[in-house]
């Protein structure tokens, strides 16, 4: 219950600004504020009244609870963006603060379900700070060990990384320039997995990819500081350790038995990579060299193939469950209501429900019909 003279968190409005990709221009123009009151309503210098805070909630279109909630910050260290050099500044922004929501939405349901235990292997014996290729194999190997994985394909990566405690979430990017990212949180790591493009071998290789993150670079704190060839970098060791670990080496290259193209084609249906990362792959293993490697991409780009491979829309996309089961489990039997859900966790439904991999519509109260009762007179007419 919000008591009537409970002040609002200014951090809120700026997260729900932010999260709607408003300017603070923007938001003032829409509710006929100033610039400034804006500015000093999330800076804490001055408190809209409850008629202007109103306005500001229905432009925002967040729950009231949302703007009067203290919640504890678990983001530490750097959010590692998947994204082309072209994206904007604004579009990270946007993401950032919905991964704030995902958190929220976490803390939410833990308070009520228990979650599988992190489980990421002991990296002590590796220098964390000067990953060349052979480490990265190596670690690659260790992963697929400590996981039990042996040299079999990993038919679903997103499922792998739940059972193994690490959160996961399908995010609308609202941007073709941003495929994942991922945090370092307290206590386990979250993986944001864009829904922007359906293609369960690209779903594969950015999870692994953000993994490879998770492991190798949590002693980078600023991504923003870093220079451009420290950035490329740090993605080549990503992209080698996501090529390692979908692709385990020795088992990847006894099962290229031939360097045409529809070979690699059908390979993607046993590997679940797709075929552009796999003849990477092969050359980078030594199975095909760079002459060969190129007239393959050229054939690819020639039969259409570099923006849609085949078996894109036959394979079917790995999509997080966990925080779906831990909804439903709230609202069997009652334990919990749609608008109980959503005014606790103080996340709006449309978001709760992308996040948690939920049908658009799911968390809406359902109407209940009245219901009638026949009711039979026996008496005779008099």
């Amino acid at each position: 219950m919000i008591k009537e003279d409970q002040r609002i968190i200014p951090a809120r409005l700026k997260e729900a600004r932010l999260v709607r990709g408003l300017s603070i221009n923007e938001l003032a123009s829409r509710v006929g504020l100033s610039k400034q009151a804006i500015s000093q309503y999330e800076l804490g210098e001055n408190e809209p009244k409850p008629s202007t805070m109103m306005g500001i909630i229905r432009e925002l279109d967040f729950p009231k609870s949302f703007f009067y909630k203290t919640y504890e910050e678990h983001i530490i260290g750097n959010t590692f963006f998947r994204a082309s050099a072209a994206v904007t500044k604004k579009n990270k922004e946007i993401q950032y603060n919905k991964s704030k929501l995902a958190g929220y939405i976490y803390d939410y349901l833990q308070k009520y379900i228990e979650f599988p235990e992190l489980n990421l292997p002991d990296l002590s014996s590796f220098d964390q700070t000067d990953w060349d290729d052979d480490s990265i194999e190596l670690l690659s190997e260790n992963v697929r060990q400590f996981w039990g994985l042996g040299e079999n394909p990993i038919n679903n990566i997103v499922n792998l990384m739940e059972r193994n405690g690490i959160v996961v979430f399908s995010i609308d990017m609202e941007s073709l320039k941003v495929d994942a990212f991922c945090q370092s949180r307290k206590g386990r790591p979250y993986i944001f997995l864009g829904n922007d493009k359906e293609s369960a071998a690209r779903r594969q290789f950015d999870a692994a990819h953000e993994i490879g993150h998770r492991l190798m670079h949590n002693h980078i704190h600023n991504q923003d500081i870093l220079s451009r060839e420290e950035f490329k970098i740090i993605e080549h060791q990503a992209n080698r350790f996501a090529s390692a670990l979908l692709l385990p080496a020795e088992a990847f290259a006894k099962t290229v038995t031939s360097t045409k193209l529809i070979h690699f084609i059908e390979l993607k249906k046993y590997w679940k990579v797709s075929i552009a990362a796999m003849l990477y792959r092969a050359q980078e293993l030594g199975i095909i060299d760079q002459s060969r490697y190129t007239s393959l991409l050229k054939q690819m780009t020639i039969h259409k193939m570099r923006s849609k491979e085949p078996f894109d829309d036959v394979i079917t996309v790995p999509k997080p469950i966990l925080l779906n089961k831990g909804i439903k489990m709230l609202l069997q039997d009652n334990f919990k209501n749609e608008v109980q859900i959503i005014n606790e966790s103080g996340v709006p439904r449309e978001f709760i429900e992308m996040l948690c991999t939920m049908d658009k519509g799911s968390l809406k109260l359902k109407e209940i019909e009245p219901t009638l009762r026949l009711i039979v007179n026996n008496q005779k007419d008099a």
